[in-house]
């Protein structure tokens, strides 16, 4: 096909063959060999010129489309064979429970990338997505930044967090939010993650109370540590199973938590691609 095309638009052997860099008997024979096949000339040959028939012309517009997704077809194969291999490193706030299905969903498809997790709170990966230590970012927004694309994908609903000896958690069942009016609370500072903080303290003031805060810390984990030591009760939308922590059910609030995942405007890696493909299809985003 390629030599064809090159005829075509050279319509002269002699710089045709030369542009392909072959002699020009086997341009003459492979030219003779594709009107064999289509069953119709191509082209209109006299000592002097070579012209396109009415035929030749049509065929090449189709010949064009054809070198076209053959070229795709090589790029698809290229960078499929480039998503294969390499490093993806993603950041989630929380414990990770809600990335590991499509963790476990790419691992199965792209066992040779090289995968990395790590726990981090949204203002720290926003940063490290600024500073491309990390190319997915799974977060609590709002986000303002231009160099990243930010996109919800998950709406949470919020649930008490509770000693296990507490007495709302020992009674069962879901509980109000009003309940823990009087209650001291442990949760991750604003500075950490200000979305996740803003929906804390709008939910309990909508119940007509502004929260105790006693205890702040920097990672969920430790929240529920203390949690679990009877130091306070907190807010989230996490369901992790600890020893000594109880989770319940709020009957009497809408708020939910966004959860978004966040990247680089410009990232062209193909690994990075195969992941957010995969990551859109699964969220249905």
């Amino acid at each position: 096909m390629r030599y064809f095309v090159a005829l075509a638009e050279e319509l002269n052997f002699s710089r045709a063959s030369e542009r392909l860099h072959i002699a020009q008997p086997p341009l003459s024979r492979q030219i003779q060999q594709l009107e064999g096949e289509v069953g119709v000339l191509l082209f209109h040959r006299t000592n002097r010129r070579v012209e396109l028939t009415n035929a030749g012309k049509a065929f090449l517009e189709k010949a064009y489309q054809m070198l076209d997704l053959v070229e795709d077809a090589f790029d698809t194969a290229r960078m499929t064979a480039r998503a294969e291999h390499g490093k993806l490193v993603i950041a989630f706030t929380g414990t990770g429970e809600n990335i590991l299905p499509i963790v476990q969903k790419y691992r199965a498809k792209y066992p040779s990338v090289n995968l990395n997790l790590q726990q981090m709170g949204t203002t720290a990966q926003i940063h490290a997505l600024h500073g491309k230590q990390i190319d997915v970012g799974l977060l609590t927004p709002p986000v303002n930044s231009e160099q990243l694309i930010v996109k919800n994908y998950k709406h949470l609903p919020l649930k008490a967090m509770l000693p296990e000896k507490h007495p709302l958690a020992m009674k069962g069942g879901p509980i109000s939010i009003a309940d823990l009016a009087d209650e001291s609370f442990v949760i991750t500072p604003r500075v950490i993650g200000p979305g996740f903080y803003d929906v804390i303290t709008k939910t309990c003031l909508q119940a007509g109370f502004s929260p105790n805060i006693t205890v702040e810390t920097h990672d969920l984990q430790t929240v529920m540590s203390l949690v679990s030591l009877g130091m306070g009760v907190s807010l989230t939308a996490g369901n992790t199973q600890t020893t000594g922590v109880v989770f319940r059910e709020l009957v009497d609030t809408t708020v939910t938590l966004d959860v978004a995942v966040a990247y680089r405007r410009d990232e062209k890696s193909e690994v990075f691609h195969s992941f957010l493909d995969m990551f859109f299809d699964y969220y249905s985003i």
